[in-house]
Parts: C-alpha cells; structure tokens; sequence
C-alpha cells in the first residue's frame, strides 16, 4: 500500500484529535448520556405512588367489608413514598346516602392540607365492572395506578372468601411477588440475558449511525473547504487522488472509532461509579426499580465478548468506508456549504432507509426484511449487530454478510474515487446527473 495514504491518514488523524473541540465533546457527550442514565434510575426508584393515596375518603355503599380491606392493604404496601401512620377514613354508607357523603368529602378535599380525594365503591365495584375516585392526585398516573392495583387485589380476596378459599391462603396469593428474568438459548447454549442482548445490539447499531452522521459529515466539509480554498490542487500535483481520499477517510475513520471507544469507556465507568452513589439509601420500595435499572448496564458489559467487539469494529470500519467515501465524493462535486447539504441527502436517506427498519427488525429478527437487509451493503453494518443481539446468527451469515459489505465498501471507493478525481478540480455551476456520470466513465 502506498506510504502517502499513511501520511495523508496521520495528518487527518492528529489534526482533528488534538482539537479543543474533540477533547471537549469525548468527554462532555460521556457526562450527558451517564447523567441522563442515573436520572433515570434515580426517578425509577422514586416512581412509586406518593403517600397522598392514604389520605383519602373511602366510601363504602356495599355490604361487604371491601373498603376496609382497601385502607388495610394501603396501609401494609411498603412501597409508598414518604409514608406515615395517617390512615384511610372508611365510610360505610347505604346507596341512598351517597350523594351527601360524597358532598361532605369533596369539601374536605377543597380544605389545604386535609385529605387529598375520596374513593366510591359500590355494588359495581364488587361485580367488576367500575369504580370511581375523584381528588388532587386524580392525575397522578403512579397514585392512581396504585389505587387501582389495591382495589383489584382487594376485590379479589373478597371474590375468594366468599367461594370458602381459607382467609392465609388468600393471603399468600395476594402478596405473591415475581421476578421475571430472561435469559437467550441457542446452539452455542445460554448466551446471558436477552434484554442485554438487544441493549447491545442497539448500542453498537447507534453509535454507528452517529459515526456515519457527525464523521461522515465532516470529510464532506473538509473536503469542500480544500476545494474552496483550492489546497486540493496543490495537494494533487504531488499526490494521486484516490490516494489521498484514501487517506482522508482511514483517518478521519479513526478518529471516529477513537471518539467511540472513548464514549463507550467513559459513559461505562461514569455509570457504574455514580449510579450506586445515587441509589445508595433509596426506599426498600425502589429496590426493584434500582435492580432493573442497573441490570441493563451490567447485563450490556458481561455480554461484550471478545467475537463482539471484533464483529462491531469489523462493520464499523465497513460501514463507515461505505458512507464516508459517497460523503467524500458529494462534497468534491459542489462549490458551496448549500449545495453540499443538497449532494448529502441521497447518502443522508441511505443511512436512514436502514435505520427506519429498525423497528420491524427488532420485532421479527429472523424475518425475511431482516436477513435481506443483512446482505445489503448499505444496511448490513447497522442491521447486523441488532440481529446478533436479539438472535442467534450463524457464523457463515455473519461471514457472507460481511465479505459482500466489503465488496460494497470497495465498490463505494471506486465510484467514489472517480468522482473525486474529477469534481476536485470542477469549479463552477453544479454537475448534472448526466455530466457526474461522464465523470465516472471516463476518469
């Protein structure tokens, strides 16, 4: 391989690492994404309904004793924010006392600090079909989803009783809690949890879309700006095009995959530091939310084998050649930063015809769509990963979908060279369709 690609390569490398605004964005994009993640997990293990569920009115008009059960389950759930000993007022009422006793509690709500709203069980409620509650917390989607899972589970023991169910064994039912864990098999055997797969397999698949956007990008405005300033001219007198586009791209590829790995490491380190910091002395209630939000992460990392990473950097370096050669070329056929933009979209809408399949791919990752995009050059280094982290991928498919990506790689920098070779030294109005082809048949 010739030496200049090397020294082109260094050059673009060095000139962009040592860059104030490089180091500045490594580590702030790290700071944002680990703050936004321990937010999260913070309001996760606060999302738990507030104590203003115990303060209400519970109006009775049945015969049973299923408001009492309802303030009595408030008052034992553990995972209420901020509870105290204030109980549940249970009012047990005929049908025909409703109306005045519903007057009588919306006037305590209106009162500043007394109850915070007032719940009607009636016949209806017993037969499952509604019941109402009116109060401040009324749009409290975690209060009222609280009120609503207490009641269920209240009615429910009332429907048991009532069948003979001996009143321990009720009990043991209602306070029956699970822990729903999943874990991925196939014919390599277990391969971890299948939630961190596919957290991987979207982290990978990410961070090279914004590889191809933000790098791929800039070798468009860099190639421009050597246009513009005619330095490209100079350049080419003493080196051959293809060379130095050759150049321009492994560096500028590096620097990417640097500034990836950095963000990777960085966000890693930064989460696993703060987030028990964080959640250290939460409520015994935000347990469960704590073990779910830390789960993803650790289950991510214990799932990044050596064949991953490999794999990853493998479509990294494929993707990234693919888009920032067509990136390259556009910006070589314009003459201002509008006209760049225009040149971009039909690469811009390359990268996004892969991305937007990634929905169905996630809900049918062994589909036809998903193993066709798979074999396409353009999607596969997005589409792949994620299909690794949901499924099992044989090794010949990983193989083929990644020889055809290089062969497509290498076809993108031979139409893209041709186009360089040329439009670096056109100047003037923009090249048709018809005169870029010219370019490409007789460079």
């Amino acid at each position: 391989m010739d030496k200049k690609i090397f020294i082109v390569a260094k050059r673009e490398y060095l000139e962009r690492v040592r860059s104030r605004w490089f180091i500045a964005v490594t580590l702030l994009v790290p700071a944002v994404i680990a703050g936004f993640s321990v937010m999260m997990a913070y309001a996760a293990s606060k999302g738990n309904a507030s104590n203003a569920v115990r303060h209400i009115t519970i109006i009775n008009t049945t015969s049973s004793d299923i408001g009492q059960r309802v303030a009595d389950a408030l008052m034992a759930d553990s995972t209420l924010v901020g509870a105290d000993s204030i109980r549940p007022r249970v009012v047990n009422v005929s049908p025909a006392e409703l109306a005045q006793a519903e007057t009588k509690a919306a006037d305590e709500v209106k009162i500043p600090n007394h109850i915070a709203g007032y719940l009607v069980i009636s016949d209806s409620t017993l037969a499952g079909q509604s019941v109402r509650y009116a109060g401040r917390n009324a749009s409290s989607i975690t209060d009222m989803d609280k009120l609503q899972n207490t009641i269920r589970q209240s009615l429910m023991m009332v429907r048991l009783q009532t069948e003979g169910v001996k009143p321990e064994i009720i009990t043991e039912i209602t306070k029956t809690r699970l822990r729903f864990n999943t874990e991925r098999l196939s014919e390599r055997g277990r391969t971890g949890s299948g939630q961190a797969g596919l957290f991987a397999g979207l982290i990978v698949g990410v961070m090279l879309l914004m590889l191809i956007m933000v790098h791929g990008q800039n070798i468009l405005r860099g190639v421009l700006e050597e246009k513009s300033t005619r330095v490209a001219e100079v350049v080419i007198s003493s080196i051959k095009p293809e060379t130095l586009l050759t150049g321009k791209v492994i560096g500028v590829g590096g620097v990417g995959l640097t500034q990836q790995i950095a963000w990777l490491g960085i966000t890693a380190y930064l989460i696993s530091f703060f987030m028990p910091l964080v959640l250290k002395g939460a409520p015994a209630a935000g347990a469960a939310a704590n073990a779910a939000a830390a789960s993803p992460v650790t289950g991510v990392l214990n799932s990044i084998t050596p064949m991953v990473i490999a794999i990853a950097i493998g479509y990294f370096i494929i993707g990234f050649v693919f888009y920032a050669t067509l990136f390259a070329a556009a910006g070589s056929m314009v003459n201002s930063e509008q006209e760049a933009q225009q040149a971009a979209m039909p690469v811009i809408a390359l990268v996004m015809s892969a991305w937007l399949c990634v929905n169905p791919i996630m809900l049918a990752p062994t589909g036809k769509l998903a193993v066709i995009l798979s074999w396409l050059p353009w999607a596969s280094p997005i589409i792949m990963p994620i299909r690794m982290g949901l499924t099992t991928v044989s090794p010949v498919e990983i193989a083929g979908s990644m020889i055809v990506a290089v062969i497509g790689s290498v076809g993108a920098m031979w139409l893209g060279g041709r186009i360089y070779r040329v439009g670096m030294l056109m100047y003037g109005k923009k090249p048709s369709f018809g005169e870029v082809m010219k370019w490409i048949k007789y460079a």
